[in-house]
């Protein structure tokens, strides 16, 4: 395999996500080439899911996409097949140049110790599948949301389970105990995502809040932007954030779980953590999140300190537990003073 493959993968990963470009860096070697390689072949599965294209065509490309993962060595064929594909038959913005470059993912994909692409595979195939089922079934209950998120995003935490096991850096006693854990763990990082983009999501017609807690407070899709309902709409905004809370609190028990001397490991887990914490504060009785155009995010000077935190704090668990209380405490007065 040309290195370049490998290079031109790390090249694309910031254009298609710049946090978490910014928290893989941290891993130690292998693990971050397994887990960058993952993310960009979970991105074209979440890719083939926001376009506009028709229900049966995203069915007819997960299925040829994900059967790339599944040869026993890469096939430039259908490779080259599949991206004509995705490109012809995709809506997309910035994934472009990912999409175009299919066969430097796929080559360092199949560079990697079977056992990394049996798990990627098998997760890559349970999102798919499950983001399949989400085209049909709309989101009506926090449960609902729950699934969704765990086809998104827990998964991603079972994978992060296997890769761990299979470089040495946890036991399979501590993956059990994990096990748990690492689904919640995603729960929490993609619900902040659900909450922040709503506005975003609206305009795409992407339905990600549960239509009963909409309904509760007399609110749909069209209606939550509109002034004369600002206070409803904070309301189920803060059930929202709310419900969230539980995952953040299984996030922590996560990373407290894990082997205090796996400080890079322990870093890559905790800065999106407390990305998603001081979004969720930056969310909190802010009316803008339903305003079309507006972007909220924390802003770069709180990224470089919770970098910088998660490397000063992040083989104490006492220390984190702090770090994570005080952080909390900024969420819930907002909550409890509604």
């Amino acid at each position: 395999m040309n290195m370049s493959d490998v290079e031109r993968c790390w090249g694309i990963l910031p254009k298609v996500s710049r946090s978490f470009a910014l928290c893989i860096r941290v891993l130690p070697k292998p693990l971050d080439e397994q887990m960058m390689v993952s993310y960009l072949i979970y991105r074209i599965i979440d890719t083939i899911e926001d376009s506009n294209a028709p229900v049966e065509t995203k069915k007819e490309l997960f299925k040829q996409f994900v059967s790339l993962l599944s040869m026993r060595e890469l096939d430039d064929e259908s490779t080259e097949n599949c991206k004509t594909e995705l490109l012809t038959k995709l809506n997309y913005t910035y994934e472009r140049e990912l999409l175009e470059n299919l066969q430097a993912v796929l080559q360092t994909y199949y560079s990697q110790p079977l056992m990394v692409r049996r798990s990627i595979r098998k997760w890559g195939r349970e999102m798919a599948d499950g983001m399949y089922k989400f085209q049909k079934k709309p989101i009506d209950t926090f449960e609902d949301q729950n699934l969704y998120s765990y086809y998104v995003a827990g998964v991603i935490g079972y994978l992060f389970n296997d890769l761990l096991y299979y470089n040495r850096i946890i036991t399979r006693s501590l993956k059990r105990k994990l096990h748990r854990y690492a689904r919640e763990f995603g729960l929490a990082l993609q619900k902040v995502n659900i909450l922040r983009d709503i506005a975003y999501d609206a305009l795409s017609k992407r339905r990600y809040w549960p239509r009963m807690l909409l309904a509760k407070y007399g609110l749909s899709y069209g209606s939550l932007h509109l002034r004369e309902n600002k206070d409803k709409a904070l309301q189920a905004l803060h059930e929202q954030i709310r419900d969230a809370q539980q995952y953040l609190h299984s996030a922590i028990q996560y990373i407290l779980l894990l082997p205090e001397n796996a400080i890079k490991v322990r870093r890559f887990c905790l800065i999106p953590l407390f990305m998603a914490i001081e979004s969720y504060v930056k969310c909190a009785n802010n009316y803008e999140v339903f305003e079309s155009g507006k972007v909220v995010k924390i802003t770069r000077e709180q990224v470089h300190e919770i970098v910088e935190k998660s490397d000063r704090l992040g083989s104490s668990n006492e220390r984190l537990m702090k770090w994570f209380t005080e952080s909390m405490l900024k969420i819930e007065p907002v909550l409890v003073g509604e």
